[in-house]
C-alpha cells in the first residue's frame, strides 16, 4: 500500500516500513506520530485520491532520530564594492520509520525487521584470512618484475646554414 501524505509544507510517497527525512516535528526518539493529511492512498487494486483530503486515513510513525542536514551556503552578491554577504545553514531534520497505513477499513503493516550489529573481533578467523589475502596480493605484485620500456634513441641532424655575405 502507498500513500501520499502532507507536512512541513512538502508532500511525500510512503510506504509501510520506509524510513524518510522530514521538516522537524515535535516529539523524542522513540514516540509515535500520526499523520491526517493523506491526499493520495493506492493499493494493489484501487487508487484513493482525496478532495483534498482523504476521511478517515492515516499514517502512523515512529521518530527514529533528530538529526539536522548538511550545511549549505548562502552567498549574495551585488555590483557595488563590498556588497557581498556569505551565510551558512542547517535545516533540523526528523528521521521517521513509517509503520502503518489506515485507509478505510484496511490497514497496511510493516514487517518488523530486528537489526543485530555484530561486533567483530580483530583477531577472528575472517578477518586473518581475509588480511593474508590482501598481504599475498601485495607481495606477488611485488614479486612480478616491471616491463622495461625501451627508450627510442633519435639522431639528430645539425644543418649548417650558409650565410651569404656581400663583397
Amino acid at each position: 500500500m502507498l500513500a501520499v501524505i502532507k507536512t512541513g509544507g512538502k508532500q511525500y510517497a510512503v510506504k509501510a516500513g520506509q524510513i524518510l527525512k522530514v521538516e522537524k516535528l515535535d516529539g523524542k526518539k522513540g514516540d509515535s506520530i500520526s499523520f491526517g493529511n493523506v491526499l493520495a492512498v493506492t493499493d494493489s487494486s484501487n487508487h484513493t485520491i482525496g478532495n483534498p483530503l482523504i476521511k478517515g486515513a492515516s499514517v502512523e510513525a515512529k521518530i527514529l532520530d533528530q538529526i539536522r542536514d548538511k550545511k549549505i551556503i548562502v552567498f549574495k552578491k551585488r555590483r557595488r564594492k563590498n556588497s557581498k554577504s556569505t551565510q551558512g545553514h542547517r535545516q533540523y531534520l526528523t528521521v521517521l520509520q513509517i509503520e502503518s497505513i489506515m485507509s478505510g477499513g484496511k490497514k497496511s503493516i510493516a514487517l518488523k525487521k530486528e537489526i543485530k550489529v555484530k561486533k567483530v573481533d580483530t583477531k577472528s578467523k575472517t578477518l586473518e584470512k581475509e588480511e593474508s589475502k590482501k598481504i599475498e596480493k601485495k607481495i606477488e605484485k611485488k614479486a612480478t618484475p616491471k616491463k622495461k620500456v625501451a627508450k627510442k634513441t633519435t639522431t639528430k641532424k645539425i644543418i649548417k646554414k650558409k650565410s651569404k655575405r656581400k663583397k
